[in-house]
């Protein structure tokens, strides 16, 4: 399943998302799959990604008075794109 939860993430990436859209889905989806236990089965390096989505997901913020740590819609495509290649 974690695969199916990696190309959703290859999704955002291409566009066929918004950020909005993704960053929550993805959120709940990846609880989901921790609290089923499902992240443990898959090897160390997709949990890896997976979890370092997950948090990137959680700091987008789309409004402009975001903190400096917070990502806009640019910057969380981007770095996602940086972790699904």
């Amino acid at each position: 399943m974690s695969a199916a939860l990696f190309e959703f993430a290859r999704s955002f990436v291409v566009g066929r998302l918004s950020a909005e859209i993704f960053s929550s889905a993805y959120m709940e989806l990846w609880k989901i799959e921790r609290d089923r236990g499902f992240l443990q089965k898959d090897d160390s390096e997709l949990n890896e990604k997976l979890s370092s989505i997950f948090c990137l997901a959680d700091l987008y913020n789309p409004d402009p008075d975001r903190e400096g740590y917070e990502l806009d819609e640019e910057s969380l495509r981007i770095k996602i794109t940086q972790i699904v290649g």
